[in-house]
C-alpha cells in the first residue's frame, strides 16, 4: 500500500471499528431492525385478516340473499347470509354477537336491524342488493330479460390506448425511489454530524495534537471520512436490507431488474453524497473546540439540507418528471438525495444521470479541496471559534 495512504487505512479501521463497537450504533441499529420486525408483524396481522360479516335473512327479505352475495365483494367484504326462522330468534342472535344485522320483511325496502349502526361496508352491500332486487323486478314488469340487459351492459364501453402503457410496477418504483432517499438523508445527516462531533472531540482533548504530530491533516480527515462512510453504509445496507426483506414478505415488493439498480444507484450515491457531506461536517466542526458550539455552525448545513430534503421529497411525489424536481436533481448538493429516487421511478434519462455524476463529482473534488485546506488551518487552534471568513482567508494563503 502506498505510504501515504497507509496512515489514512489505520485512521479509517479505527474510526470503523470503534463506532460498530458502540452501543449508539448496535442499540440504534437493533431498535430500527424491532420497528421493522414490529411493522411487518402488523401489516402479515392485517393483510390476512378478512373483512368479514354475518347477515341473518328471515321473511320476504330471503330474496335478498343472491344479491347480497353477488354485490358483497365489490365492497371487499366476505358475507355469510344465514336464514333465520323469525324475526325474534334474529334479533337475539344480533344481540348475541352472533350476527351483524338482520334483514327481514319487505325485498325491496327491507327492514336492517342491528345492535348499534351498520358497519359503512355492509350498509353498502345491502343498499346494493336493494338496489338490483327493485331494479330486476321493475325490468321483468315490463317484459325486459334483466340477465339479457345485464350481458349488454357488459359488452359496452370504451377501449382504451395508450400511447405508454401504465408501468405494473409504478407504485414499487415510488416507494423503492422514496425509501432510498430518506434513507441517504438520514444517514448522511447522521454520521456526516458524527464527523463533526469526533473531529470537535479531538479538539477539546487535544488528541489531535499528537495525531497530527505523526500524520498530515488531509490523511486524518480522509481517514475519518472513510471510516465513517464506512459505519454509514454497513447501517444502510442492514436497513435496507431488512426493508426490502420486510416488503418482500408484506407482498408489495417483486425482484428483477429495476431492484438491482435501484440498490446500486442507492450504493453509490451515498458514497458520492457522504464524501461531499462529510467533508464539509468535518471542516465545520473543526471551527470550534467545544461540543456546545458544535451545533451553532453545523445548524446552516443542517437546515439546508433538511429544506431541500422536504422541497425535493414533495416535489418526487407530486411530479417526479417536472422541471423543478429535475433541476433539483441535478444540483450537487441534492444529487445523491433525488437522483437515485428518480432513477428508481424511471423518469431520469441517462443523460440527466451523467451530468449529475459528473457534476457532483466535480463539486466533490472541489470541496475536498477546499474543505481539507480550512480544516488543515483550523484544526489545531483551539480556543475562541474561528470564524467561517477567517478561516476561508487562512485557506487561501
Amino acid at each position: 500500500m502506498n505510504g501515504a495512504l497507509r496512515p489514512v487505512a489505520l485512521i479509517a479501521r479505527r474510526e470503523f471499528a470503534s463506532r460498530v463497537k458502540g452501543r449508539a450504533f448496535v442499540v440504534g441499529t437493533l431498535v430500527v431492525l424491532l420497528l421493522l420486525g414490529v411493522y411487518a408483524a402488523v401489516v402479515a396481522t392485517l393483510a390476512s385478516g378478512e373483512d368479514t360479516a354475518r347477515v341473518g335473512v328471515t321473511g320476504a327479505a330471503v330474496a335478498l340473499t343472491g344479491p347480497l352475495e353477488r354485490a358483497a365483494p365489490t365492497e371487499g367484504l366476505t358475507l355469510t347470509v344465514v336464514l333465520q326462522p323469525d324475526v325474534a330468534a334474529g334479533e337475539a342472535a344480533v344481540r348475541a354477537g352472533d350476527l351483524d344485522a338482520l334483514v327481514g320483511a319487505d325485498a325491496v325496502r327491507p327492514r336492517v336491524y342491528v345492535e348499534s349502526e351498520p358497519d359503512a361496508a355492509l350498509e353498502r352491500v345491502i343498499v346494493d342488493a336493494t338496489t338490483a332486487v327493485a331494479r330486476d323486478a321493475y325490468l321483468v314488469g315490463r317484459g325486459v330479460d334483466p340477465a339479457g340487459l345485464d350481458a349488454a351492459v357488459a359488452e359496452s364501453g370504451p377501449v382504451v390506448v395508450s400511447a405508454e402503457p401504465p408501468d405494473p410496477q409504478a407504485g414499487q418504483r415510488l416507494g423503492l425511489g422514496l425509501a432510498g432517499a430518506f434513507l441517504l438523508f438520514f444517514s448522511i445527516q447522521t454520521y456526516g454530524a458524527m464527523v463533526a462531533q469526533g473531529v470537535v472531540e479531538e479538539k477539546a482533548s487535544r488528541v489531535v495534537e499528537i495525531v497530527l504530530s505523526s500524520v498530515r491533516p488531509w490523511q486524518l480527515l480522509l481517514g475519518k471520512v472513510l471510516g465513517l462512510g464506512a459505519v454509514g453504509l454497513l447501517q444502510l445496507v442492514v436497513l435496507g436490507g431488512a426493508g426490502l426483506a420486510v416488503a418482500a414478505a408484506a407482498g408489495v415488493l417483486s425482484g428483477g431488474a429495476g431492484l438491482v439498480s435501484t440498490v446500486v444507484s442507492v450504493v453509490v450515491w451515498y458514497l458520492l453524497g457522504f464524501a461531499l457531506y462529510a467533508t464539509v461536517f468535518a471542516a465545520a466542526g473543526s471551527l470550534v473546540s467545544r461540543q456546545e458550539d458544535t451545533q451553532s455552525v453545523l445548524s446552516p448545513i443542517t437546515i439546508t439540507v433538511l429544506l431541500g430534503f422536504v422541497v425535493g421529497f414533495n416535489l418526487l411525489t407530486s411530479d417526479p418528471r417536472g422541471t423543478a424536481i429535475t433541476v433539483i436533481s441535478l444540483l450537487p448538493p441534492f444529487s445523491p438525495l433525488f437522483m437515485p429516487a428518480r432513477i428508481a421511478l424511471g423518469v431520469a434519462p441517462v443523460g440527466q444521470v451523467v451530468l449529475a455524476f459528473a457534476l457532483t463529482i466535480a463539486f466533490t473534488a472541489a470541496v475536498l479541496a477546499l474543505g481539507g485546506r480550512i480544516y488543515a488551518n483550523s484544526v489545531l487552534r483551539t480556543g475562541a471559534r474561528v470564524s467561517l471568513r477567517e478561516a476561508w482567508g487562512r485557506a487561501r494563503t
